[in-house]
């Protein structure tokens, strides 16, 4: 792109998406308008409507600028420094995991499960705070716990939380969540968690998006993928009263050996709740 040559919205509409088609990135024409529309302050119906007017140069720069780091697979979201969730936006970087739609799937299970009025909800590796938002936005009388190992993740989350005016009812914790405080024990209605789930091996086939941007301590537990459900299921039981709810997100293929897990952690009423493809996406079950 030469931002200092008179260009339309459409001319560079299409140069943008003919680079990121280079560039291997997926859906390349919906990822130029949107950061197009980001740009433009609108959406990418807007672009679609603009597209006989002159860019300004000012704008031209800039949308070269986000399409050429774009080509180099930085994720979208990265580049606007958010992303939805539940209808909500979130503030993401580097330093967190990119909220996924799978995970909603994850917040309504636990809306769902009947919990008491006023729970306390534990969310154990809360990253950006997604989860534990969400919940605090849908339940004015939850108090949540929100555990991450990483401060830096916390500081995006306790940003998101301010954000969506729940920072009153989460309190942000920096801690290993494999050793409970003491006070913890015994404390909560509902754990939540989407742990890291991604064996090892997995690790260097994932898209670039993903293997070179995102923190891989989110991602990748251990060899197995299995490490963290192991950790969290003993950590859930402590900290649950009678009858609390353990609400897990699945990796594609962890279904069976989650469930196994479970059992031996000593829970019981597991359910399992398949994501719009069909995959085992969400178990729940009680201590």
């Amino acid at each position: 792109m030469t931002p200092e040559a008179a260009q339309t919205v459409a001319t560079v509409l299409d140069e943008a998406t003919r680079r990121l088609r280079e560039a291997g990135v997926s859906d390349p024409r919906r990822e130029a308008a949107s950061i197009l529309a980001f740009v433009l302050g609108t959406d990418r119906g807007g672009v679609v409507a603009r597209k006989p007017d002159a860019l300004e140069s000012g704008a031209a720069a800039r949308v070269a600028e986000l399409i050429a780091a774009r080509a180099l697979r930085v994720p979208l979201q990265h580049l606007e420094g958010r992303a939805e969730f539940r209808g909500l936006e979130f503030e993401v970087n580097a330093d967190v995991l990119i909220p996924r739609p799978e995970t909603e799937d994850l917040v309504q299970a636990v809306l769902d499960a009947g919990l008491p009025e006023s729970s306390h909800v534990a969310d154990l590796g809360t990253g950006s705070g997604c989860i534990a938002v969400a919940l605090a936005v849908d339940r004015f009388a939850w108090r949540l716990v929100a555990v991450d190992l990483s401060a830096a993740a916390l500081r995006v989350a306790a940003r998101n939380a301010v954000k969506h005016g729940v920072a009153d009812r989460i309190a942000f914790v920096g801690s290993d969540f494999a050793a409970p405080g003491a006070t913890w024990h015994g404390a909560f209605d509902a754990v939540v968690s989407n742990p890291p789930y991604i064996p090892e091996q997995e690790w260097p086939r994932l898209e670039p998006e993903v293997r070179d941007h995102e923190p891989k301590g989110a991602l990748v537990p251990g060899p197995t993928g299995n490490e963290a459900y192991e950790v969290i299921v003993r950590a859930a039981a402590a900290m649950l009263r009678p009858g609390g709810l353990l609400a897990l997100e699945l990796g594609w293929q962890s279904e069976e050996a989650v469930r196994a897990i479970v059992v031996f952690g000593g829970f019981n009423e597991i359910a399992v709740r398949p994501d719009l493809r069909g995959i085992p996406r969400v178990l729940t079950a009680r201590r």
